[in-house]
């Protein structure tokens, strides 16, 4: 393949996957419904079939889907050592999972855990009070963050919520001379200080040009206010 004839090409890319969830599908008939898996072989299976479908030697990151009410941080931390011993995966990490339960699995597994993949936007503000963002920050942990343009729900609003943040959202673009809300919204999480990774979730260039254009807006603390209490609907105490 492409990869594996050009290494340079490979080493320029972080390939970051997930496993932990079994889904519907054809190729599955034998499953009745969705259910999650962190078994030591659902684990192993699953970069070994990531590994041929990108056709590579080694998963850059690999992240738990979500947390399970069968989780066994034991048999995780298992996997984890033998995928990394293995060269087959790099770095390891979680998603959705709360600030206790990254903090359990972190004291079991031998390899750090180097990110917790959160929703997170102007609309959704969950992390920021459940104490994850403040445990992230404690420990220095870069979160990434899925749905960052809340699945249409600024760009479209669908609800009053929806309304109340993207007319704030318009408001601070014309105050910086932006012409695009989304560009907006990266630069609303890119001022954090954790550090946040979005995932920018399109394979159109002119979306991925403008997400990297966001890292040069200059955005005041109090425009970023705005956006965050038009999220709440009422100021800050």
């Amino acid at each position: 393949s492409a990869l594996k004839l050009a290494p340079e090409i490979r080493e320029k890319i972080e390939i970051v996957t997930k496993t932990g969830i079994k889904l519907l599908s054809d190729k599955h008939p034998e499953r009745r419904i969705p259910h999650y898996d962190f078994s030591f072989d659902h684990i192993i299976a699953s970069v070994e079939q990531s590994l041929r479908n990108f056709d590579t030697d080694y998963i850059d990151l690999l992240l738990l889907h979500r947390p399970s009410p069968l989780f066994d941080a034991q048999e995780v931390a298992r996997a984890f050592s033998h995928l990394k011993d293995q060269g087959k995966v790099q770095h390891f990490g979680v998603s959705n999972f709360t600030a206790g339960q990254f903090d359990m699995l972190s004291t079991i597994t031998e390899e750090p855990l180097v990110t917790n993949q959160l929703e997170l936007s102007p609309y959704c503000l969950t992390s920021y009070e459940d104490g994850n963002m403040d445990y992230l920050q404690q420990y220095g942990i870069k979160p990434m963050a899925w749905s960052p343009l809340a699945g249409g729900n600024l760009m479209h609003p669908q609800d009053e919520k929806g309304v109340r943040i993207a007319q704030t959202l318009h408001a601070v673009a014309n105050e910086l001379d932006i012409d695009g809300i989304d560009k907006v919204i990266y630069s609303w999480l890119l001022m954090q200080p954790l550090q946040i990774m979005p995932i920018v979730g399109s394979g159109k260039i002119n979306r991925l040009r403008g997400a990297v254009e966001a890292l040069d807006i200059d955005m005041t603390v109090e425009q970023w206010f705005r956006i965050y209490t038009a999220s709440t609907g009422c100021d800050v105490p």
